[in-house]
């Protein structure tokens, strides 16, 4: 994770961007969750407006790997498509955790 090019590339500066990812990361927490149960649940609806949200908090952010993730999940919810989410979910999830991992490690530096 480049904190010092996904700033400049949105034109803000590295302080910033971090408020906006701590940000981020206490809402795409929320939504993932909200996410994971609508899809257990089957709650396609709730679905959607969780992995939306997602999405477009990841894209003006910059996180292409969760945004690509929660717009392919979005598309599917929109559809009512069931098939495959689960898997898309755990990928997601993973690339979240990741992502909050080397935010931590950056900041521990």
């Amino acid at each position: 994770m480049d904190i010092q090019e996904l700033s400049q590339n949105l034109g803000l500066e590295v302080d910033e961007y971090i408020e906006m990812l701590e940000l981020f990361f206490e809402s795409g927490g929320a939504d993932l969750e909200t996410l994971e149960a609508a899809i257990a649940a089957g709650e396609l609806d709730k679905a959607h407006e969780a992995s939306h949200s997602l999405k477009g908090s990841a894209g003006s952010l910059g996180l292409e790997g969760i945004f690509e993730l929660a717009k392919t999940i979005d598309d599917k919810d929109r559809q009512g498509i069931k098939e495959g989410l689960d898997e898309l979910i755990k990928e997601l999830r993973k690339e979240y955790e990741l992502l909050v991992d080397s935010f931590n490690k950056l900041s521990q530096e």
